[in-house]
């Protein structure tokens, strides 16, 4: 599988967990996705309520990962409001942040993905998760470097 490819597959793994999350409880807890060297994926999630806490806390163990296990993907997703000048609309969103071991030497290394999203229910009652398209917001890579 092609670098492009890997991120792709994580990316979608990413967005198809927190879309599942949200159609269960409206809301879902940050969590860490890596793709290790050898095509490993792993999940990390935690139990702190508090989404920045929680979202910190996967930040450290992200930087405590990369320093033992080479990492080609990692996606840190977490739910947030999409900031103001980007939305259109729709303010509730996924954010994704990507980096990948193919892009290191990349000015512009690391991506932002805001996936814009409206919580609906059917005639029946059920939930489910209408997703817009993404809006990619580029910046130099923090930890795959």
């Amino acid at each position: 599988m092609e670098a492009d490819e890997k991120a792709l597959h994580v990316l979608e793994k990413a967005v198809y967990k927190a879309q599942e999350s949200l159609e269960k409880t409206k809301y879902f807890q940050p969590f860490l996705m890596l793709l290790t060297d050898t095509d490993e994926l792993e999940i990390y999630e935690n139990e702190v309520k508090d989404s920045t806490q929680s979202y910190e806390q996967l930040q450290e163990e992200l930087t405590q990962r990369i320093k033992v296990t080479d990492i080609d993907v990692m996606v840190l997703a977490v739910d947030t409001a999409i900031p103001e000048q980007l939305s259109e609309g729709i303010t509730s969103g996924i954010r994704l942040h990507l980096e990948e071991k193919s892009q290191q030497d990349k000015k512009i290394g690391a991506r932002f993905l805001y996936v814009p999203y409206e919580l609906c229910k059917t005639h029946e009652g059920d939930m489910f998760v209408k997703l817009h398209s993404p809006i990619p917001v580029g910046f130099p890579a923090e930890y795959i470097i």
